[in-house]
């Protein structure tokens, strides 16, 4: 049986039509109690003094006895027997909403999950130690080429230089990311969902937890290329590094973000080229470029 993904806020919605006070208060006594709330006998426990509360403004239950609490659909759960699906289906039926209109794609749920995970992560120093992924960890995903990179000007080859190859289970395009000691250390995502804005879904995502990023796609790959043209040009992804890489540029790097952070200053600084060039795309504002910039200025 396939497992059905409903909307979070579109759940919390339908729920906040149904008056828990008001249809609590069909079966059980409920009293006015303190400035707030209303209480009866919880019918869950031996209950001598009235320990089931209910907040009308939040639509929220909790017994201070036995712990239980929730909303409507942890009502319906905890104290009509039913099940989750039962549930939802008797509160759509209450509330007038069709439950087809809270579902969304299993794909969007995985996607909102994900994120939702990386979001939470804490940000962690450039001490972090991460686990160093299997030599062969790529491998679980297609070796395939995307053909919209293709389309737009990036050269077959130079994808497979960089390990391009496709995850068809979430849709995206995925690519290695390499420690400064050239492990493998994680994984980097761009969904091929061209409506992704509507849908959710973020347009990159790292596949694992990374922290701050203390390195730069591309140097496993550039480093020597660097070394020899005394020169290094930065991007803000390995796409437009990708891209250049046609037209005889291969001795780039990218940030993976919108700066140039402090841990990868010191790599910039350690490498000791003469010439550093910041091609940012159009969209991040010129400050930012300037403040990466004035950085590596004091130090030429």
């Amino acid at each position: 049986m396939t497992k059905v993904h409903y909307d979070k806020e579109a759940l919390r919605a339908m729920c906040e039509k149904v008056d828990l006070l008001e249809y609590a208060s069909q079966t059980y006594d409920f009293h006015p109690k303190g400035s707030s709330g209303w209480a009866c006998h919880c019918p869950r426990h031996v209950d001598k003094t009235p320990s089931l509360y209910i907040r009308p403004e939040r639509d929220f239950f909790h017994c201070f006895s036995c712990g239980i609490s929730g909303n409507i659909i942890n009502w319906l759960i905890a104290f009509e027997h039913l099940s989750f699906p039962q549930a939802l289906e008797k509160i759509s039926q209450m509330s007038g909403v069709p439950l087809d209109n809270l579902e969304i794609p299993p794909i969007v749920a995985y996607y909102r999950q994900l994120n939702d995970a990386v979001r939470k992560s804490p940000e962690n120093t450039s001490s972090i130690v991460r686990d160093v992924l299997p030599a062969d960890y790529m491998n679980r995903f297609a070796d395939e080429i995307p053909e919209e990179w293709i389309e737009e000007g990036i050269a077959p080859d130079i994808m497979k230089k960089y390990g391009i190859r496709i995850d068809k289970i979430s849709n995206r395009i995925v690519y290695p990311l390499y420690d400064n000691a050239g492990n493998l250390v994680g994984v980097k995502g761009r969904t091929r969902f061209r409506e992704y804005k509507d849908l959710g879904i973020p347009k990159y995502l790292p596949y694992n937890k990374l922290g701050v990023m203390d390195f730069f796609v591309g140097m496993k790959e550039n480093r020597e290329n660097i070394l020899r043209k005394n020169e290094v040009i930065i991007f803000e992804g390995i796409k437009s590094g990708m891209k250049v890489e046609g037209w005889g540029y291969d001795n780039w790097l990218a940030t993976e973000t919108s700066w140039v952070n402090d841990e990868q200053t010191k790599i910039l600084l350690r490498l000791g080229v003469k010439k550093i060039i910041v091609a940012y795309d159009s969209d991040v504002p010129p400050q930012k470029i300037r403040e990466c910039t004035e950085i590596l200025r004091r130090f030429s």
